[in-house]
């Protein structure tokens, strides 16, 4: 790969294809999710269930309270949560590597011929060299999957939000310091006293508010990533203009040198030349989309990005 590792191709593949609020997110649900959640969360619930007091001595009376007071244990409806919330961007990079390995086995194998960008003008357009080109990481070429990457987006914000609104109707904002049960086999009411409520009552709203920061940069990535595909569009229209001007310029000018008239011959590629460099002809954007050079456009020159 001309200098380039596979692994170096995938890495930056990856890279380019993740925005920076993508990369922002990454970071918050390592350091202020998954850490914290191993290093604070499982010490305060780790004996959430054997520091579940009640004033009873009836058999069954605590398990029962203990299941009405918590149907779902917090430290495991998080462990969830993480697990769920990071699928779509894993299932993500999986197909990027899978898109960019298949590009690169096929590179290697030789199904593919690597045109590099100064030569495109200088030679016919052939289906075996531009079907599918190879990453040339060098002069900034890499594929895009912006269509793959909002889908994705789509779905770890729809998440987020259901995850938030179960949180808040299962486990609301505040850890009780004592909780009332009337259930069977409990005979009276009894009350039963929670460990560390403040402790909880403060970790429960930091991984709230977590929460609605993931969903607000999900929020922000989503927006960028929309800006992103906006303006890979309107560079994809310039560079399809751009190649199709000097593919019209290259094929009148070849044209022209098989004339009869040699005196003419030899003037008429200057003149071809010097309308392409001063633009003397406009373009039907209408024709830049026809069949016969679209599909002749390299794949890899219709999605560029800074």
């Amino acid at each position: 790969m001309a200098g380039s590792s596979a692994s170096e191709v995938i890495f930056i593949s990856v890279s380019h294809n993740i925005t920076l609020m993508g990369k922002m997110w990454f970071i918050v649900m390592i350091f202020l999710r998954v850490l914290i959640l191993l290093f604070a969360g499982y010490p305060l619930y780790q004996d959430e269930q054997e520091r579940f007091v009640c004033n009873t001595i009836q058999p069954g009376c605590a398990n029962v309270c203990y299941d009405l007071f918590s149907p779902i244990s917090l430290f495991r409806f998080w462990l969830v949560q993480l697990i769920i919330l990071c699928l779509p961007y894993i299932i993500f990079i999986i197909y990027v590597v899978h898109k960019i390995s298949n590009d690169l086995t096929a590179d290697s194998s030789g199904h593919t011929k690597a045109l590099p960008l100064f030569k495109i003008h200088q030679e016919p357009f052939s289906k075996a060299s531009v079907t599918k080109m190879p990453l040339v990481t060098e002069r900034g070429w890499t594929r895009c999957f912006t269509g793959a990457y909002i889908l994705h987006l789509m779905f770890r914000t729809l998440l987020e939000a259901g995850f938030g609104a179960a949180h808040y109707y299962l486990f609301g904002f505040y850890i009780p310091r004592r909780f009332l049960c009337q259930q069977p086999p409990c005979t009276t009411q009894v009350d039963c006293y929670i460990s560390r409520p403040t402790e909880k009552t403060v970790m429960l709203n930091f991984m709230l508010g977590v929460a609605a920061l993931s969903l607000f940069l999900n929020v922000l990535d989503f927006i960028c990533a929309i800006k992103r595909s906006v303006r890979q569009k309107s560079k994809k229209k310039v560079m399809l203009e751009k190649i199709y001007e000097e593919e019209q310029c290259f094929l009148s000018g070849r044209g022209a040198s098989r004339g009869i008239d040699p005196n003419a011959s030899m003037a008429q590629p200057d003149l071809e030349a010097e309308a392409c460099h001063t633009g003397s002809f406009r373009l039907d954007l209408s024709h830049m989309y026809k069949p016969t050079y679209h599909h002749m456009i390299p794949r890899s020159l219709l999605c560029l990005d800074h």
